[in-house]
C-alpha cells in the first residue's frame, strides 16, 4: 500500500511539472494500464491530446499545456524553437499562438500532428539549453529562427531589435550565433539588421529612421541612445534620447506603441522634451507615420538642421521621392532661441 501511495504521489508531481500533461508510457510506469486510460477518457476524467499524450483534465488547454503536450508527443529529442521558444522565455512580442514550433534532428522521421510545426536540423543537440525540460533552443537561436521565418524584412527587424531592446540578448551575441548557422534561411538579410542594432538602433521604428530617413536622404549621422540627465542632485532624472544631432542641438524621438501608451510614459516624454528645451535644444517627435512617408520626415529633419546651421544637402532616396524637386532650406532666424552651430 505504501509503495502504491508513493507511486501515485510521484505521478501527481510529474503531471504538475508538465502542466497536467502525461504520456501513456509515463502512466504505465506509474501503474495505470491502457484499460484505465480508456475508461477515464470515456468518463471525461482525462482527454487525449495527441496519440499517446493525455491531459489530466477536460476542457480547453492553456498555451503552456499545449507546449508540453506537443513536446511529449514529439520528444524526447525535440526542442522548442522560434516563436514558441521566445514566448516560453517570456519575451514580449506578437508571437504566434498556434502552431507550436518544434525542432527535431535531421534524420528523425515523425508523423505530422495537428497544431505542431516541425523543422529538422543537423546538430540540434548543440542548440539546446542544458538542464531544461521541455528542451528549448538557446534564446539567440530562437530569435534568429523566428526572424528567419518572416518573409517581411520589417518583421524580421522587429523581432531582432525587440529582443535586444528588452535586454535579453545583444547584437554581438546574435551575430556570433548567426555565424554558427550557415544554413539558416534569410541570414543575409539578418546581418545588416544586427549591424544596425550594434550601431545603437533598439526598435523597428529606429531602424526605419536610420535606413529610410537618415541614410537614404543624406542626413548627417546622428548619435543613438544619448544619455541625458535633468533635475537637481537630489532628484536626478536619467533619460536616453533616441537620436541626437549633437553639433546642432537637435533631438529626434521615435514613438512606437511600446513604452509610450500610458499616462506615466506620456508625462515622462513631456518632461524629457521640456528639459531639452531648457537646455536650448529642439525636439522633433515622430511615430509610425515615418514608415509610410519617410521622405516627409527627412524633409522636416533637414529643415530643422538647416535652421541650426547644417549646410549639407538632402538627396532624394528614389525617383519617386517627394524631395526629387530639390530641397530649399528655410531661412535661419537671428534669435537667441535658436543657437546654430557650425558643422
Amino acid at each position: 500500500m505504501e509503495a502504491d501511495d508513493e507511486r501515485i504521489r510521484r505521478f501527481v508531481e510529474l503531471r504538475g511539472r508538465q502542466q497536467g500533461m502525461f504520456t501513456r508510457a509515463q502512466a504505465v510506469a506509474h501503474g495505470i494500464d491502457d484499460n484505465t486510460l480508456a475508461r477515464r477518457c470515456r468518463n471525461r476524467q482525462i482527454q487525449r491530446i495527441h496519440q499517446g499524450v493525455y491531459a489530466d483534465f477536460t476542457g480547453p488547454l492553456p498555451w503552456s499545456a499545449r507546449v508540453w503536450a506537443a513536446w511529449l508527443a514529439c520528444g524526447p529529442d525535440a526542442a522548442l524553437t522560434a516563436d514558441t521558444a521566445l514566448r516560453w522565455y517570456g519575451l514580449s512580442g506578437d508571437w504566434q499562438d498556434s502552431p507550436i514550433h518544434l525542432a527535431v534532428p535531421q534524420n528523425r522521421r515523425i508523423e505530422r500532428r495537428s497544431g505542431i510545426r516541425l523543422t529538422r536540423h543537423q546538430d540540434l543537440a548543440s542548440w539546446l539549453v542544458d538542464g531544461r525540460e521541455p528542451y528549448v533552443a538557446r534564446l539567440e537561436i530562437a530569435v534568429l529562427t523566428a526572424a528567419a521565418r518572416r518573409l517581411d524584412p520589417d518583421r524580421q527587424a522587429a523581432i531582432v531589435l525587440d529582443a535586444c531592446r528588452q535586454r535579453r540578448t545583444t547584437p554581438d551575441r546574435l551575430l556570433a550565433e548567426l555565424n554558427r548557422l550557415p544554413r539558416l534561411r534569410g541570414r543575409k538579410l539578418l546581418r545588416p539588421i544586427l549591424s544596425d542594432a550594434a550601431y545603437g538602433v533598439q526598435s523597428f521604428l529606429e531602424q526605419v529612421y536610420l535606413t529610410r530617413v537618415e541614410r537614404a536622404h543624406g542626413l548627417p549621422a546622428g548619435t543613438r541612445q544619448v544619455r541625458a540627465t535633468s533635475g537637481s542632485a537630489g532628484d536626478l532624472t536619467v533619460d536616453y534620447r533616441d537620436v541626437e544631432y549633437v553639433p546642432y542641438d537637435l533631438i529626434v524621438e521615435l514613438d512606437g506603441r511600446t513604452g509610450h501608451a500610458d499616462a506615466i510614459s506620456t508625462w515622462r516624454d513631456m518632461h524629457r522634451d521640456n528639459a531639452a528645451t531648457l537646455q536650448g535644444k529642439t525636439t522633433l517627435r515622430f511615430g509610425y507615420q515615418l514608415v509610410i512617408d519617410p521622405c516627409a520626415t527627412a524633409g522636416q529633419v533637414g529643415a530643422a538642421l538647416a535652421l541650426r546651421g547644417w549646410t549639407g544637402t538632402l538627396t532624394p532616396c528614389s525617383p519617386t521621392c517627394s524631395l526629387q524637386g530639390g530641397f530649399s532650406a528655410p531661412k535661419r532666424r537671428d534669435s537667441g532661441a535658436i543657437r546654430a552651430k557650425p558643422s
